[in-house]
């Protein structure tokens, strides 16, 4: 029986799966930084970032139990700049779009948020215009999104 997505704040043992989810080809191909991410990497970034730091936040998609996906808010220049990857067999199931609509209601609607997406990401493109963000400018590589404080 499958049961209905939880988007819930990041723990300290979300972090492996995290890990495995932003070191997937798809994830990868999706990101600036394509290279695989090693483990000693990752884990000392995720604690600095998302553990030590409360000026950031990470949310976590749990799906039957396990962990789907990631939405991460990372304070820049006065705005969250929005990073969200999901396990690729999470991928369209309309997943995304419920997650990070309930990632941002969690996180706060008094917030400045901001995206960049690769102008090939079609699906990632809907999914932050379904969650309400603004594409401000474009280039030939990336859309730029924005989600004013409300």
């Amino acid at each position: 029986m499958e049961t209905f997505p939880l988007v819930k704040r990041v723990r300290p043992e979300n972090s492996s799966r995290i890990w495995e989810i932003r070191n997937t080809l798809q994830s990868r191909q999706a990101s600036k930084n394509q290279d695989e991410v090693p483990w000693e990497k990752h884990e000392s970034w995720f604690q600095r970032k998302y553990l030590k730091n409360e000026s950031n936040a990470c949310f976590v998609l749990d799906y039957d139990g396990e962990t789907a996906g990631y939405c991460r808010f990372d304070l820049e220049n006065g705005s969250f700049r929005v990073s969200i990857a999901l396990e690729p067999a999470y991928h369209g199931r309309g997943f995304g779009s419920l997650f990070l609509i309930e990632a941002c209601a969690q996180f706060g609607k008094d917030k400045n948020l901001v995206a960049e997406v690769k102008r090939e990401n079609e699906s990632s493109i809907r999914i932050f215009k379904k969650a309400g963000f603004n594409i401000t400018n474009k280039d030939d590589k990336y859309s730029y999104f924005e989600r004013r404080a409300q």
